[in-house]
């Protein structure tokens, strides 16, 4: 096939905007668990950490799956995967409307939910990386933008729905956006670009081939890639950054109605950090194509830190909206970042399944939502749970000052 550049819009872009719409619609009902939290803990009389251990389970499992699902993705390619993520997550949402004892929360919520969104993130952030040489760090921005806007959008609309209908219809609803959005959205992507007969964008102004041997990237295999330094200080990064994350994603909501806060005003806070996570996405994604991945890492975890100190005087609505816009700026530049490092460092053939290993990060991170609730049913306070948040991401940004690219070795 006679690979060329083609006038008109460059499909990539085109991956990239139905990467943006899975992300919104998947990762915005997801993030609403934190919505729910309150509707769960008061009808059934459960624990914040009974709640919350729901949570860690899902995340566990989710980030103990990775390593299958960027295997999956580099044989099959994403409309399979994320085929799989629909089936799974618009039926776990379905049944979490008939939940009535905790076994079943953690059923349904930690595995089905979370085998199910375990099939959108990678092979989306994969799949955009192999499409983009040029601007690769923009490209992924904006498409994990997604997953900030579906929070700003999506967990004011889960508060909504659940005012209107009750919790249990609102997860029914949410099940079928799922299935009606994402299905057809997902038919779009493509893993490749020599599926369309296209070359990666950018690919001929830094060598005018088609792999990475012409870009100055050698392709890692997997097992290459985890023998190198480097790999295993982007996975504790990595694992630090998604516990605090994911704590304040599922606690936000409810530390904010513990100092009197309305639901509604309480569900715009974490709305917001959706909304500057897109901000965050897209502008630390395009400054780290000019500045270099691990300082724009680094600046990103700083705020976040500094933020999460912030959070333990919160008392006044403003307090929260600008903790808010601050961690989420912090946080949204964080995640295209480790896709586009592997691409970057380790190439993109085995791009999947490099990521997948390092998202293991996440079994370790998943402590964290459920410590927090605990840290709370004991002391009446999440300070301390605040506080270690705050010390592994400072550690985080110190690990990045660590980062060096691979030496790259004859294949």
């Amino acid at each position: 096939m006679d690979y060329k550049q083609k006038p008109g819009i460059f499909y990539g872009w085109v991956i990239v905007a139905a990467g943006f719409v899975v992300l919104m619609t998947v990762w915005g009902f997801q993030y609403a668990y934190g919505i729910f939290f309150e509707s769960l803990c008061g009808e059934f009389n459960w624990t914040r950490g009974m709640v919350s251990g729901a949570y860690s389970v899902y995340l566990i499992l989710h980030c103990a799956l990775y390593p299958l699902v960027g295997v999956v993705n580099d044989r099959y390619g994403p409309r399979k995967s994320l085929l799989l993520c629909v089936i799974l997550m618009s039926s776990g949402f379905a049944l979490m409307s008939q939940i009535n004892a905790p076994w079943q929360l953690y059923l349904v919520y930690g595995v089905v939910v979370g085998s199910g969104i375990s099939f959108t993130f990678l092979p989306v952030t994969s799949t955009v990386t192999r499409w983009f040489v040029k601007r690769r760090g923009t490209a992924l921005g904006i498409a994990v933008a997604g997953i900030g806007i579906g929070t700003m959008a999506l967990a004011p609309l889960a508060q909504f729905l659940i005012s209107q209908f009750g919790w249990r219809t609102s997860y029914l609803i949410i099940a079928v956006l799922l299935l009606i959005i994402v299905l057809p959205v997902s038919r779009l992507m493509r893993l490749n670009p020599s599926e369309k007969g296209l070359l990666p964008y950018g690919v001929e102004e830094v060598g005018g081939g088609s792999d990475n041997s012409l870009t100055g990237t050698r392709d890692f295999t997997v097992r290459e890639a985890v023998r190198e330094k480097v790999f295993w200080i982007l996975f504790m990064i990595g694992a630090f950054h998604i516990m605090a994350v994911q704590t304040i994603m599922l606690h936000l909501k409810t530390c904010a109605t513990d100092v009197g806060i309305p639901s509604m005003v309480a569900a715009t806070i974490l709305g917001v950090v959706g909304g500057a996570s897109v901000l965050g996405r897209i502008a630390i994604g395009s400054i780290s194509d000019r500045i270099g991945r691990k300082q724009a890492y680094s600046i990103a975890l700083l705020l976040m830190a500094i933020m999460m100190l912030w959070l333990l005087k919160a008392r006044q609505p403003w307090e929260f909206y600008l903790f808010s816009a601050i961690f989420g700026f912090g946080y949204g530049g964080c995640v295209p970042l480790p896709a586009a490092i592997i691409g970057d460092w380790f190439g993109t053939k085995s791009h999947g399944g490099i990521l997948g290993v390092l998202s293991l990060g996440g079994v370790l991170a998943g402590i964290g939502p459920w410590m927090a609730g605990h840290i709370f049913d004991v002391t009446g306070s999440y300070d301390s749970a605040f506080i270690v948040a705050a010390a592994m991401l400072f550690a985080a940004a110190g690990c990045c000052l660590l980062l060096k690219a691979p030496s790259i070795k004859p294949g």
